[in-house]
């Protein structure tokens, strides 16, 4: 038979001791997490699959104050590449002269603009967001479908009315700089003014006022002729032949569409089409809100 010596004995019964000092002071404190409501172990699956209600506020909250800070960076960044376009008529400026006119740092302008190129595009994309909404106050006074189609058309045509020379240089420069680097951004930064075309000439359809043909191949001439128009009263007209007035454009698209109208309905639909008041390039970032409320360019 086996003989047990006296230190193990000794040292089994302080092992015990041990483990019951241990397993009295766990129930304890699970009995005073149980009264406090919290716990040691981390929440349980229940509860990680069904967040306390001010969690999710508090998150919420966290979220909606980082978005609108970087909207507003941001949006100071484009005003100031804004100002610096009117200012140099499109011509060359730096990433740190924007940087100083908004009062932010270069560090903190790649942040939110991940190159030059990309800023540009923001304000052009900014200004066709601005164009877009002001051609579409420009009609709202008009009647049926195809007046406000052919007041749209005039409206886009008289924009210059609205904002300085130096800022329609600037504006047109960064256009055919930025197309010949990335088009299909360029494209998508126009679709505010594309879809509202798109909207007025398939409400025309819709009413019976000009022929169902292919929408997007009509809607690209509406807005190629726009643009050839606005840059040739820019920047030059390289043709050098005589342009013809906000009337005459509308007239010209809307004929190939097949609306047969006489002059005094372009004259009346012309007269009813009222700009928003106040030059464009003054309404680039005065108001200082978030993008998201249309607020970056106007």
């Amino acid at each position: 038979m086996s003989e047990t010596s006296p230190m193990a004995t000794k040292n089994s019964s302080n092992e015990a001791t041990n483990n019951e000092a241990m397993n009295n002071e766990a129930m304890n404190n699970e009995a005073m997490n149980k009264v406090s409501g919290t716990t040691t172990s981390g929440p349980s699956p229940a509860e990680a699959a069904d967040p306390a209600d001010w969690h999710r506020r508090v998150v919420d909250r966290s979220l909606r104050s980082a978005t609108k800070k970087s909207i507003d960076r941001g949006a100071s960044l484009i005003r100031a590449a804004a100002t610096l376009l009117e200012r140099s008529n499109g011509n060359r400026f730096t990433v740190q002269e924007v940087a100083d006119e908004a009062g932010q740092s270069l560090r903190t302008l790649y942040q939110y603009f991940e190159s030059k190129d990309d800023l540009l595009l923001a304000v052009y994309e900014e200004a066709m967001r601005t164009y877009a909404r002001m051609i579409r106050e420009s009609v709202v006074g008009l009647s049926t479908p195809l007046e406000r189609l052919a007041g749209a058309i005039v409206a886009a045509a008289r924009m210059p009315e609205r904002s300085r020379s130096s800022f329609d240089v600037g504006l047109a420069r960064l256009r055919l700089e930025l197309r010949s680097v990335e088009p299909d951004l360029v494209a998508r930064s126009q679709l505010p003014i594309t879809s509202l075309f798109l909207e007025l000439h398939s409400e025309a359809v819709t009413a019976g006022e000009i022929t169902d043909g292919n929408s997007q191949q009509a809607v690209y001439s509406i807005v190629a002729l726009n643009s050839a128009f606005i840059h040739s009263l820019t920047l030059g007209n390289e043709y050098g032949l005589e342009l013809p007035d906000p009337q005459g454009l509308a007239r010209f698209c809307l004929r190939g569409m097949g609306a047969d109208l006489d002059d005094d309905w372009y004259a009346r639909v012309s007269e009813l089409v009222h700009l928003p008041q106040g030059p464009l390039s003054n309404r680039a970032g005065d108001r200082g809100g978030p993008t998201t409320d249309d607020d970056a360019l106007v």
